[in-house]
């Protein structure tokens, strides 16, 4: 499964490709603690995450990603 992780400072956008959730979801959490605003990662399926729900998926017993909620996109 494929994972892309986005995320926004001021004007500048960046974006990086993961293989695994595990990996998407340490590079999500380095670019919050880097101070990056909107940080999402977007599934093989088109679905967006934050950080948080990736989490909770990574750490639920359940490895069906059918089960966590798509992040709310801004308009």
């Amino acid at each position: 499964m494929s994972f892309i992780i986005t995320a926004r400072q001021a004007a500048r956008d960046v974006s990086f490709q993961r293989g695994s959730m595990l990996a998407a979801l340490e590079q999500a959490l380095t670019l919050v603690s880097s101070g990056m605003e909107s940080v999402l990662i977007r599934d093989s399926r088109g679905r967006s995450h934050t950080p948080a729900e990736l989490s909770r998926a990574l750490l639920d017993t359940r490895t069906d990603m059918d089960a966590v909620k798509p992040a709310a996109r801004a308009a």
